[in-house]
């Protein structure tokens, strides 16, 4: 059986902690057969800015700089991937910047609120201050999140509940994702329409996967199959953290693969 992390980070990333290499050489010291890095593309910054051009030269350098540390004959594989975040803020530069030649794999995700939110990036939100905000920045998430699976171009549908380390997790606000089932269960239909996969995301193995539990049979229910997972590890010492708790959960659920992907095709792997 290979063990995947497929959501990582390296300093290639605004949040970053830990070169491309040295990411590549924890993978592979923890027992991870393939990763891939998906340095982020925010096309609504951590600024609430509009980015509307991504420079991949540093990720093309710093991929080349970890491929070459791998040694010959070691099978362990390093994809080239992109986290492309906040894509409905600007459709167009988002397909501009997925020509890039070589990429393997694209995480469609939202960690900001919409420009007509002013474009926060829900990690700065005080929650704890102001708990009224969480359900209009709920309500904006899933509108975006629904508006990211109609245009499509991504291959998994990265964490779902990805807003609710702040405002619940981290601020206590409480909500969850069975205050806005019928939006999930929408946008679970519309991914597997699409032919696209879930992400499962252990959030660096402190994620317990409760909110997974729920959306996993769902995401059956709906029609999907392909399934992927990531640690969103930022720093070396977190790659694959929670990976296999995540192939436990996977199993209890009635799945029998997880998937990777090489040049946007995906690989399904047996549990």
């Amino acid at each position: 059986m290979l063990l995947l992390d497929t959501h990582m980070h390296s300093t290639v990333s605004f949040d970053g902690h830990s070169s491309r290499r040295e990411m590549a050489e924890a993978s592979m010291a923890f027992g991870l057969d393939v990763i891939c890095l998906t340095d982020h593309y925010d096309i609504i910054n951590e600024k609430n800015q509009l980015c509307p051009t991504y420079d991949w030269a540093p990720a093309r350098q710093a991929h080349q700089e970890a491929l070459e540390m791998i040694p010959k004959g070691n099978p362990f594989r390093l994809l080239y991937g992109l986290e492309l975040g906040n894509a409905p803020a600007d459709f167009d530069a988002a397909e501009r910047a997925l020509v890039e030649p070589g990429l393997d794999f694209v995480i469609g995700s939202i960690h900001n609120a919409s420009l007509a939110m002013d474009g926060q990036d829900f990690y700065y939100v005080d929650f704890r201050a102001n708990p009224a905000l969480a359900r209009p920045i709920l309500e904006d998430y899933f509108a975006s999140m629904l508006a990211l699976a109609r245009w499509g171009n991504y291959d998994t549908l990265g964490h779902i509940p990805y807003p609710l380390r702040y405002i619940r997790d981290r601020d206590g606000v409480q909500t969850g994702l069975s205050d806005y089932w019928e939006e999930c269960r929408a946008l679970l239909r519309r991914n597997a329409e699409g032919g696209k996969a879930l992400e499962v995301n252990t959030n660096r193995g402190r994620d317990d996967l409760e909110d997974y539990r729920a959306l996993l049979p769902a995401w059956r229910e709906a029609g999907g199959e392909l399934v992927t997972v990531g640690a969103d590890a930022h720093h070396r010492d977190h790659v694959g953290l929670g990976i296999r708790q995540a192939y436990d959960l996977l199993r209890d659920c009635g799945f029998r693969y997880v998937t990777y992907y090489v040049q946007r095709k995906p690989v399904m792997v047996k549990l």
